[in-house]
């Protein structure tokens, strides 16, 4: 799959909204999704995952998902009638085809990420860019020492990227069935972009959260999060989280 790859930083962002300005004609708004640009990777958002109400026996395995970074990419299509796609990948999932498969094939023992294509060049009137439908990433992780074979399913659907000149696909929210060993769980996910870790000596730290500087401190920048993102340091995944729904536009 050929696919020449986009990703829009927020500066990225703000400067084709400076050069706009110059035009006569508004262009019009493109879905995009954030992405790192630091280190060359894909965009990771700090996700969190909520249990659908009905779930029975909230104990098991597959009902245990804690938050995590996961990986948000946009693709061109290289067939100008095709829709554009957007791809994900969860840092366990990752990881796991990381440990499990050859260095030379990631994809040996299944596919990490899911794909689904955008419906619709622009966002819609709600400013959500969706993605209705994904394909389903799977690993199937064969046995290996004293650990059993297992086997992993993430099924993604009512992908929505939510985009706005002051939320330039920085929030996403979605569906996921998430199957670990047989064991099937629902969940309502959501994120934002950047991943900022929020660890001080293994406990949370708050402060690394706050989007400003703070010089009595001798913080001297702050955590580049979107000052309008209601945020805490998440206890177990020690990142900092999304307090409110999809979008948050204002704190509260």
């Amino acid at each position: 799959m050929k696919r020449e790859l986009m990703g829009l930083s927020v500066g990225a962002v703000a400067m084709a909204t400076v050069l706009s300005a110059c035009n006569t004609q508004d262009p019009e708004r493109q879905c995009s999704v954030a992405r790192a640009v630091s280190d060359g990777s894909t965009g990771s958002f700090a996700a969190t995952y909520t249990l659908k109400e009905g779930t029975a026996n909230p104990d098991r395995p597959c009902t245990l998902l804690t938050a995590e970074p996961v990986g948000l990419q946009k693709y061109f299509s290289q067939d100008p009638a095709a829709p554009d796609t957007v791809a994900i990948r969860t840092t366990r999932l990752g990881g796991l085809a990381e440990d499990y498969a050859p260095e030379d094939n990631l994809e040996a023992l299944g596919k990490p990420y899911s794909v689904g294509a955008l419906a619709s060049e622009s966002p819609g009137e709600d400013n959500f860019c969706d993605v209705p439908e994904l394909s389903a990433s799977s690993l199937d992780v064969p046995e290996a020492d004293s650990q059993p074979a297992q086997s992993f399913r993430y099924e993604w659907s009512n992908l929505r990227i939510y985009n706005t000149p002051a939320i330039p696909g920085t929030q996403f929210v979605a569906d996921l069935r998430y199957t670990e060993n047989g064991c099937s769980a629902e969940y309502r996910v959501k994120g934002i972009w950047p991943v900022v870790r929020c660890a001080s000596g293994g406990k949370p730290n708050e402060a690394a959260c706050d989007p400003y500087p703070d010089f009595s401190v001798g913080r001297l920048r702050g955590s580049g999060i979107n000052p309008i993102f209601p945020v805490k340091c998440d206890p177990v995944a020690l990142i900092c989280v999304l307090t409110g729904e999809v979008p948050s536009e204002e704190k509260p």
